[in-house]
């Protein structure tokens, strides 16, 4: 009898369909943050993974807009995204701010790297 291949993380986590383009780390959090397009009422979610350069988040309701958008994130401030995927109320996030910030930031409390 042959035997089921097991999922990894990253097939799990991705949208069917799509092959693994990361270039760093990604690490699972769970952090409130809140998204939003300028002029444009802030959407609340959670963060569900964090990476060097981007995020992916569950949002509580609603849908994001497309373009350039902010990520509020608490304990680590905002910084400016884009939208790469959406799916039902999770969407991928690419961050638009450089990696040193990224990793100034979001790297003192959670190590992330660059995948070799």
């Amino acid at each position: 009898m042959a035997r089921a291949k097991s999922k990894t993380v990253a097939d799990s986590q991705q949208p069917p369909g799509t092959s693994e383009r990361r270039r760093s780390t990604r690490k699972r959090v769970l952090w409130s943050a809140q998204v939003g397009a300028a002029e444009e009422p802030l959407i609340s979610c959670a963060v569900l993974d964090v990476s060097l350069q981007g995020a992916r988040v569950r949002l509580h309701e609603g849908a994001l807009p497309q373009g350039p958008l902010a990520i509020a994130v608490s304990h680590f401030g905002t910084f400016q995204a884009e939208v790469v995927w959406a799916r039902d109320l999770q969407a991928g996030l690419r961050f638009l701010e450089s990696v040193d910030r990224v990793a100034d930031t979001i790297g003192r409390q959670l190590p992330l790297a660059m995948v070799a």
